[in-house]
């Protein structure tokens, strides 16, 4: 464990795990969430999409929805064993497991090649896309480009809260999402330069390249893991030898 850590900020909470790996990194987390989720108080309309589509299979693209899906599976939902679930990735994909569920996931893990596993699959017709207020519709149109019905079913609310730099000095700061992005620039902003800049994969680093010319560091896998150990490694190795 390094001694002189410093310090980063993440705009999404960490587990107690993550914030102890990151520790071991040498890193110390400044946790400035830029997003809250709400979830409906009552599942009936959600519920009746769901049962009126027995022969679509089902898209998740955020453990949010997954956790829409739990709370689904407690107001009376059984899913049929036939139907096919697709996830966006491994994280996804383990909070089904926790259901009880399985998934197909792409081999790289976003959006568009999620859409293409969808597609090769060759027999898809109908799919439930489960998502929230602000969710990308990249993915859904390309479903439609190949005539595969895409019900759209909003199952949680984000909402984007202003990320201001914190009154210490910070090393680094991470982005999990585009919503992330646009939460700190209804804070700080991009405006003066900025410490450097993290992202969990391709999606956010694009966004934030829309509003900054400065370089962002992206990882190679998006994984919260991997995301603190591009940080580490770019900190305390790259950034010292610029």
């Amino acid at each position: 464990m390094r001694q002189n850590k410093r310090n980063i900020l993440v705009t999404r909470p960490l587990s107690a795990q993550q914030f102890e790996y990151a520790r071991i990194l040498g890193l110390e987390p400044i946790i400035e969430p830029a997003l809250q989720f709400n979830f409906p108080e009552y599942w009936d309309s959600v519920l009746k999409v769901i049962n009126e589509n027995p022969k679509s299979d089902w898209i998740f693209t955020s453990t949010n929805g997954v956790k829409a899906l739990k709370e689904l599976m407690a107001a009376g939902l059984h899913p049929r064993p036939e139907t096919q679930l697709f996830a966006v990735g491994s994280k996804t994909q383990k909070a089904l497991q926790e259901l009880g569920l399985d998934a197909k996931i792409p081999r790289t893990e976003d959006s568009k090649h999620l859409a293409e596993l969808i597609i090769k699959e060759g027999k898809i017709n109908s799919v439930i896309y489960f998502h929230g207020n602000l969710s990308r519709g990249e993915m859904t149109e390309r479903l439609k480009d190949d005539d595969i019905e895409v019900i759209e079913l909003e199952v949680y609310e984000t909402i984007i809260n202003p990320v201001e730099m914190p009154n210490k000095s910070v090393s680094g700061i991470l982005f999990y999402s585009p919503s992330a992005v646009e939460g700190f620039a209804r804070g700080t902003g991009f405006d003066e330069e900025l410490p450097p800049l993290f992202a969990i994969g391709p999606t956010t680093a694009g966004v934030l390249k829309d509003h900054t010319d400065q370089h962002v560091e992206i990882a190679k896998q998006p994984d919260t893991e991997v995301l603190l150990r591009t940080t580490a490694d770019y900190i305390f190795n790259k950034a010292e030898s610029i």
